[in-house]
């Protein structure tokens, strides 16, 4: 790295060691993010207003690179005006709140691609582009943006079959309402015995804060009268924000308040007859997000982490829940990319209580595909109850071109591996815990009405009381 003799070395500190750590080691273009990333807070923190940069690559013999970074003081220049074209529906407000560099500001070449790529990250824009006119008698520049709209919303459609029956689901889901960057999500799940309808509403950058507002309702009707004899309806709302604490670092806190209805009959068990009765809840959520994937779409490198959890604040059970998430892309040969996840999640009271039939956990569908949802580990009688703890593990790997004709179509060979176990209230029926395990091939293919993606699944191990589901399809579009 090149520094001007005027620079202040130790500024530079930082980048000097995220160099050298990347010596001799393997190519990660995240290096380079890192050190870019570390410019942006340079020019941003230190005074280098006038800060430019430029990455020259040399190839070194058979396997090394050379990456020379040369600094340099720009000459100096400021913002004059910056015209904003080709947003006939999004509010021009949303483009200008996206812009690091404004008007009568330095002009800084780094800071401004940094704005330019936060504005392509949005996805509410097919294209951005602009250009830069200098005037050189008041030594300013002139800025015109030239985005081109794109169609925001979406719709989707699921459905999955089983060897007892199946279930479908419908979303609609708009990312830019009112043209203010406002996301708007619903969606709805039927199947033979639940249905659950759920609206988000998020606003990025409230209060010209740059914080993310989130509202959220959900409602749900679980009836298993005819067959366990109980019958549970839940109503929510919650309202949170979403902030990036540290460098690819964000840090979700929200509060959600919740009233149940549980309902028995005299075929229902003993623990759930002792549930019956209505509850009011109110929780404290926060949700830690570390993510160091090297793109949001298709990552093929780099990592992401989470942890989660849902403290009771008024609650008459005091369900503690926590939940941990990572997952790791590496690219492997002939451009295949291989994913690998993990998920684990516990519910326990903090006074020692039963913890309530719906707040008992369930492997999600995605982490353990060929078995129905809900419909394996502990059981009451014929009752799924779900259980105390969840995990899970996930491999799958993208395949070459299969079909050469099929060029929109992606493979993937996944393996699922899942339990859930736990029964606070009763040891003994904890007699299911059993690793489940499935193997697949999963395709993506993108249609003239949307993206159609469906898995065709195998099991590998299971009990015997296990529901199991071979075949599922999701269909969307956009408008």
């Amino acid at each position: 790295m090149n520094l001007p003799v005027d620079f202040n070395k130790d500024d530079f500190n930082k980048i000097f060691e995220i160099a050298e750590n990347s010596k001799n080691r393997y190519f990660s273009l995240n290096t380079i993010e890192d050190i870019l990333d570390e410019i942006d807070q340079i020019a941003i923190l230190k005074n280098y207003e006038f800060l430019n940069a430029d990455v020259e690559e040399r190839i070194v013999g058979v396997d090394k690179l050379d990456f020379i970074i040369n600094f340099k003081q720009s000459e100096k220049y400021y913002v004059n005006r910056i015209n904003v074209i080709g947003n006939q529906f999004t509010l021009e407000e949303v483009i200008r709140n996206s812009l690091i560099v404004d008007e009568g500001d330095p002009f800084n070449n780094i800071l401004f691609n940094k704005s330019i790529n936060s504005l392509k990250s949005k996805n509410i824009f097919k294209s951005v582009n602009y250009e830069i006119n200098n005037n050189e008698i008041d030594k300013t520049k002139d800025i015109t943006i030239k985005v081109e709209e794109k169609p925001t919303g979406e719709i989707s459609l699921g459905a999955g079959v089983g060897t007892s029956g199946g279930s479908i689901g419908a979303g609609i889901r708009e990312n830019n309402f009112l043209g203010k960057n406002i996301n708007l999500d619903s969606n709805l799940e039927i199947d033979e015995n639940r249905i659950t309808g759920q609206f988000i509403y998020s606003k990025p950058n409230f209060n010209y804060s740059d914080n993310s507002l989130f509202l959220s309702a959900k409602s749900s009707v679980s009836d298993f009268i005819s067959d366990y004899g109980y019958k549970t309806s839940e109503n929510s709302l919650g309202i949170g924000t979403k902030f990036e604490q540290f460098n690819n670092l964000f840090f979700s806190p929200s509060i959600l308040m919740s009233y149940e209805e549980l309902e028995t009959t005299a075929s229902a068990t003993n623990n759930l007859k002792k549930q019956t009765g209505d509850y009011l809840d109110l929780y404290f959520n926060y949700n830690l997000d570390y993510d160091r994937r090297n793109q949001i779409f298709q990552p093929s490198k780099g990592f992401r982490t989470g942890f989660s959890q849902e403290i009771p604040f008024l609650s008459e059970n005091n369900e503690l829940i926590n939940t941990f998430t990572y997952t790791r892309y590496n690219e492997l040969v002939n451009d295949m990319v291989g994913k690998f996840g993990f998920y684990a999640k516990t519910a326990n009271s903090l006074t020692d209580d039963d913890v309530r039939i719906s707040k008992r956990l369930n492997v999600p569908y995605n982490r353990l595909r060929g078995f129905q949802k809900g419909k394996i580990g502990p059981k009451e009688n014929e009752s799924y109850i779900g259980g105390n703890y969840v995990s899970a593990l996930n491999y799958s790997v993208t395949l070459p071109q299969i079909l050469p004709t099929l060029e929109n179509a992606d493979f993937s060979a996944f393996i699922d591996s899942a339990n859930v176990w736990g029964v606070d209230y009763d040891s003994s029926l904890d007699n299911n815990s059993k690793i489940r395990s499935s193997t697949g091939i999963a395709v993506d293919l993108l249609t003239p009405i949307g993206p159609l993606n469906f898995s065709l699944t195998e099991t590998i191990t299971k009990v015997s009381s296990d529901k199991t589901e071979t075949f599922r399809f999701n269909i969307g579009t956009s408008f």
